[in-house]
């Protein structure tokens, strides 16, 4: 039974001694020495050295299970016990190869028990006898004699992530251990620094909103990346440094809200998918709140927020992605494949700091490598999108450049067809003296639409857009402004009839969205000298049973008063929606004045309110949209949007639903 125990207890004492290595500089290579070293847990944040020297004589301390020491988001003091023998004859280093943590003390302990003290850490100022860069250096002590077995501890707290490589090496062996990481490292920073330089140029020569997100999602994640998780934001000086370290998920947060904003604006999600604006809401809202958290000084608990934050934003943008492609935005196939390298590093990351895979050298690289990867595919659909952009505008111009020339081959014809009804109709008006002061008030306001719609020729021909073939293409082709003077004889013709009791509706079947384009073709140009764009969302069947000729006019009316009464600078946009009613068609546009705007349609005035050009109506528009709308089995209605009125009706999708 002695001899059983015994062996027992030599046993035990030989493990101990095996958990407890003496590092050999001689013999180690550039490696964490997790594994070797033993550590103790300080909640209290209080011991000093003496009392830890005596918890490890009492046993109380443990001996690392893994290369690199993985503590988690802790706030308690870790000490490190580190026995070491030197037989170089040349010295070395103990590095402590993690820049972000905010205190780190190195012990030298002498034979006489003493110890001398060097402090350290990313938010301690630069101190004698460290070399705190991107990681923290402290020089071993020269032995006294050949063999000579040193005992030295480090103590380290920070309020994050506490991940620990340490390394005891050689001077040679420092310098050709590190190389390797700051060969990779050069690379990458080079490319961001490359890409948000290019990026600024693109800003100020596009003056786009959508490269200013991206260009703050590069910087942003610089700073955080760069500076902060590799460490050298020590290059702009140790108050930079300080600043950083203090707030360094302020910088996160911006990086993800700019994300966030970029890709909604690169994703056309406005248009494509206008539903999923909450998710966007709450994603803002979670890189808000974890900015408010870090500037208050939490710290840690904006470190545990990033966790759960990055993979539900993740998610999210991915989700819109793979929306936006399978609705037909082709530049979104890039930006799903810089996705899958954001998520595959969040995913990595996270999977190391809650110990489901060990932490090695390069897992500090990982999100910075996949990150420099994403922002590279999103450079590359920008260039795409950009390139779309160009072959579609390109191809919109030739389309209206046929469309005017089809225009300038009817021009002649229309012109004599139009004056004929014109002299019918004020034949048969002249019987009444107030349609004949209707009819002069009309002639007196829409004939000046015609002559501005020349004068915005000109005023392009001025700035020197248009070359000499194009300002012969258009000026032949406007030289009566057939389609403004079409117009004003439609709303005639139609109103004198009307008057007559001889218009009749005649249903069929016929592609709103087909008639809208051509429509937003032709009021185009006049559009243009005003700087309003045109737009007309439309999704899905657009089928309608109704008065094609009738629905023209009050299209051609909408369109005709939103143009001439919208400030300039601004939008203005049909929107085709099909619901349980029938087809909403509506025409939403700014004005000056919302209030005023409101009593003049309601009274059917639209000599209110005025445009920025002084233009004015006659009511005349108005008065048949309301007519022909009501013929059609509809009501023309009003609603604000915004900061603009907007007019609807509903129609019908088939002969056997009637439109509301």
């Amino acid at each position: 039974m002695r001899f059983f125990s015994l062996i027992l207890l030599l046993s035990f004492s030989l493990c101990s001694v095996a958990r407890e290595d003496t590092i050999r500089l001689e013999q180690q290579g550039y490696t964490n020495i997790g594994k070797q070293i033993l550590y103790h847990e300080d909640p209290s944040n209080s011991l000093t050295l003496d009392e830890i020297k005596a918890l490890y004589h009492d046993g109380k301390f443990i001996p690392s299970q893994k290369a690199v020491l993985n503590f988690g988001n802790t706030k308690s003091t870790f000490w490190i016990r580190i026995v070491y023998q030197d037989n170089t004859g040349s010295g070395g280093f103990v590095v402590v190869d993690a820049p972000n943590l905010e205190y780190v003390d190195y012990y030298i302990v002498g034979g006489n028990g003493s110890a001398k003290l060097i402090r350290a850490g990313s938010l301690r100022a630069k101190t004698e006898g460290v070399i705190a860069n991107n990681n923290f250096i402290f020089s071993l002590p020269e032995p006294v004699k050949a063999n000579d077995i040193k005992e030295i501890y480090l103590r380290v707290k920070t309020n994050n992530f506490m991940l620990l490589p340490i390394k005891v090496v050689t001077h040679q062996t420092y310098i050709s251990g590190s190389s390797w990481k700051e060969h990779l490292e050069s690379i990458y920073i080079g490319v961001l620094i490359t890409l948000l330089l290019f990026n600024i140029f693109l800003y100020i020569s596009l003056h786009e909103r959508m490269y200013l997100f991206y260009g703050l999602y590069l910087l942003a994640g610089f700073v955080y990346l760069v500076l902060y998780l590799r460490g050298y934001g020590y290059l702009a000086g140790y108050d930079f440094r300080l600043i950083i370290n203090k707030y360094p998920h302020v910088f996160l947060a911006l990086s993800s809200m700019s994300g966030i904003l970029f890709s909604w604006k690169f994703l056309n999600l406005q248009v494509l998918i206008p539903r999923i604006k909450p998710v966007y809401y709450i994603m803002m809202g979670l890189g808000l709140v974890l900015m408010v958290v870090s500037l208050l000084g939490y710290k840690s608990t904006a470190a545990s927020m990033i966790q759960y934050t990055t993979v539900f934003i993740s998610i999210g943008l991915g989700i819109a992605g793979i929306a936006s492609w399978r609705y037909g935005h082709r530049p979104a196939k890039f930006y799903m494949l810089a996705w899958f390298f954001r998520v595959f590093g969040v995913i990595l990351v996270n999977l190391n700091l809650i110990g489901i895979l060990e932490v090695r050298d390069y897992t500090f690289e990982i999100f910075p490598i996949t990150t420099t990867i994403e922002m590279l595919l999103l450079a590359f659909a920008l260039g795409d999108r950009y390139s779309m952009l160009i072959s579609s505008e390109r191809n919109a111009r030739e389309r209206i450049m046929q469309l005017v020339q089809t225009h300038n081959q009817r021009l002649e014809y229309v012109v004599e067809e139009r004056t004929l009804k014109l002299s019918e109709t004020i034949v048969e008006l002249e019987s009444s003296n107030r349609v004949k002061d209707k009819l002069f008030s009309i002639v007196a306001h829409d004939l000046r639409t015609p002559f501005n719609s020349l004068q915005s020729i000109f005023s392009l021909k001025d700035m020197g857009v248009l070359n000499y073939d194009e300002l012969d293409m258009l000026l032949n082709a406007n030289r009566k402004n057939i389609d403004q003077m079409r117009l004003t004889l439609d709303n005639l013709l139609f109103w004198a009839k009307d008057q007559m009791k001889q218009v009749s509706v005649q249903f069929t079947e016929f592609d709103l969205k087909k008639l809208s384009e051509v429509l937003m073709l032709v009021y185009e140009p006049i559009a243009h000298s005003k700087n309003i764009k045109l737009e007309l969302n439309a999704i899905g069947e657009n089928i309608v049973y109704a008065d094609e000729n009738q629905v023209k006019l009050v299209l051609r009316n909408l369109l005709d008063n939103a143009v001439k009464f919208s400030p300039e600078d601004n939008k203005i946009s049909i929107n085709l929606v099909r619901q349980a009613k029938g087809l909403r068609v509506a025409v939403h546009n700014v004005v000056l004045n919302i209030a005023e705007a409101k009593i003049a349609i309601e009274r059917g005035d639209d000599n209110k309110p005025k445009a920025n050009g002084d233009e004015l109506g006659t009511g005349l528009g108005l008065q048949l949209c309301r007519e022909y709308t009501k013929a059609n089995g509809s009501e023309l209605r009003q609603t604000v949007v915004g900061n603009g009125i907007e007019l609807y009706f509903f129609l019908s999708g088939s002969s056997n639903t009637p439109a509301a």
